[in-house]
């Protein structure tokens, strides 16, 4: 039986009324200012509502439209179900209001038959924070495919175990693929307290230094619901090539919502 990730938060994450998810997302995009950025091994995006974090992700989606992906490879992490490793959908479609994305099966199934992979559905069937990449991904691009990864774990041993797997997947494809990682900052501080905890994360970020990011997090001194999936971004991307990060945009709930009481922090950037 094919498998068929249903939406779960449109109508309330997003629209669930196709034309209007259509005008949101162009409104984000025509608002995100262009970087000099062309290409990119992969591009870390907010999984917030839209109206908090879709002006922040459109920046790194405006980079999408330049990079033209055949194959879009989504790290996420998981809210609700806790495992180890990393969670894999092989094969399938992922559907949205605008539609049903095909879930890339040469490497879906692949990775699903390695070491750390496995197909966990309880762990995709409610997790927002890979969803709300999708209509993004369908409006700008179209045709392509989705290789959906939720990830279980923040160990860095683990964690180069699964992005060397990944790496390997991705050189022995001829297509054009690209990596977005998922994940929100600093969660219901104030508006200048969140600044001060994302600026940390931000500069480890920068860095380009998986162990500075790791430590910051675990301290404390820094927050990110998708610690996991920045890792494993940032890992994957050094293997491929990648030799620095470039932000292109950050803001918080306060900016993008109006209160400014208990804000969430967003990040979109680069690494190229």
């Amino acid at each position: 039986m094919t498998y068929k990730r249903k939406p779960v938060v449109a109508g309330s994450f997003y629209p669930g009324d196709s034309k209007r998810l259509h005008d949101d997302i162009e409104k984000y995009l025509g608002e995100a200012v262009d970087s000099d950025v062309d290409d990119a091994y992969g591009l870390i995006v907010p999984h917030a509502g839209y109206v908090y974090s879709g002006p922040v992700a459109a920046y790194s989606y405006s980079l999408i439209k330049k990079i033209q992906p055949e194959v879009v490879i989504v790290l996420a992490p998981s809210h609700r179900a806790r495992f180890d490793g990393a969670s894999i959908i092989p094969s399938g479609e992922y559907e949205t209001p605008l539609g049903a994305v095909e879930i890339d099966e040469t490497m879906g199934k692949t990775l699903e038959s390695k070491n750390n992979f496995a197909f966990i559905p309880e762990v995709h069937e409610a997790e927002h924070s890979l969803e709300v990449q999708v209509p993004f991904l369908q409006h700008i691009l179209g045709d392509f495919t989705l290789v959906p990864i939720i990830v279980g774990t923040h160990d860095l041993v683990k964690l180069n175990n699964i992005a060397e797997t990944i790496k390997d997947a991705i050189i022995n494809d001829t297509r054009k693929i690209t990596i977005v990682i998922s994940t929100d900052l600093s969660h219901y501080h104030s508006y200048k307290a969140a600044h001060a905890i994302d600026n940390v994360f931000i500069k480890a970020v920068e860095s380009f230094d998986v162990k500075k990011v790791s430590s910051v997090c675990k301290k404390g001194t820094a927050e990110a619901c998708g610690e996991g999936p920045v890792l494993l971004g940032m890992i994957l991307s050094k293997m491929l090539g990648a030799h620095k990060i470039e932000i292109l945009n950050y803001s918080t709930s306060g900016d993008t919502g109006g209160d400014k009481s208990q804000v969430v922090g967003y990040l979109s950037a680069a690494i190229i």
